[in-house]
């Protein structure tokens, strides 16, 4: 069953009563993102959040995991190669598949003006939370959508993180990029991922319109002391 659509333009304390409705007990975590810090919410107890819904599928309920709640390692990765990118000034950016909007809060912190989209109710709550929380709430829309629905408009910069997971939505996403992407040589698509997920499908049906150029970032891994490697690419129009 889909999350209920909620309206984001009550207070912030009439938006976390209801994620603590849903979710239960709910904090705000202090996160880094190159030298800015952001106040990111999340589900306290995770674990027994997830518990919950699985024992919901004992009696054959179908239920979505949260997993646009945690603040993945690639998504502060990510966030750190943005605070250096040299966006144009003055320009428009659209954040896809936002979850807690983690990177589009980040880039409105440098002013920029930024649209957080994603398919998940829940996850435009939090999104919305967060932005009230850093006094964002002026350089940041937050829209739904489930990538068949046009924005109205176009954008000098996408980006995306850990959003290329479901093989059934990459033709469908390409054209949502497509469609959503300004038409001047300086527009990119800027998007990341974990070095396990290829998302070949993806990147073949984008090779059609766009030129591509991939480099690698590295971390070390807090929970498991692993270093491990993120995929960074940028595409630009043909």
């Amino acid at each position: 069953m889909a999350a209920k659509e909620y309206n984001l333009e009550q207070p912030m304390d009439k938006l976390l009563d209801i994620a603590v409705k849903k979710f239960g007990e709910v904090e705000f975590k202090t996160v880094s993102v190159g030298e800015s810090s952001l106040k990111i919410l999340q589900i306290k107890n995770m674990q027994g959040y997830i518990d919950k819904l699985m024992d919901q599928t004992r009696s054959g309920k179908q239920v979505v995991l949260p997993l646009w709640a945690k603040v993945w390692p690639s998504s502060i990765v990510m966030g750190v190669s943005l605070t250096r990118f040299p966006f144009a000034d003055g320009c428009h950016i659209l954040e896809i598949g936002a979850g807690g909007s983690l990177n589009g809060l980040a880039l409105a912190m440098r002013g920029f003006d930024v649209t957080i989209t994603d398919t998940d109710q829940d996850a435009l709550l939090f999104s919305r939370i967060n932005a009230l929380k850093n006094g964002l709430e002026d350089s940041v829309t937050v829209r739904k959508t489930d990538l068949s629905d046009g924005l109205g408009m176009r954008f000098d910069y996408i980006i995306g993180c850990e959003m290329l997971y479901d093989e059934a939505q990459f033709e469908r996403l390409v054209g949502f990029v497509q469609e959503h992407l300004v038409e001047a040589p300086t527009a990119e698509v800027l998007l990341a991922l974990d070095l396990k997920r290829e998302a070949r499908g993806f990147f073949v049906k984008a090779n059609e319109s766009f030129n591509m150029m991939k480099t690698t970032a590295g971390f070390s891994d807090k929970e498991t002391g692993d270093d491990k490697t993120v995929n960074l690419f940028r595409l630009r129009r043909k």
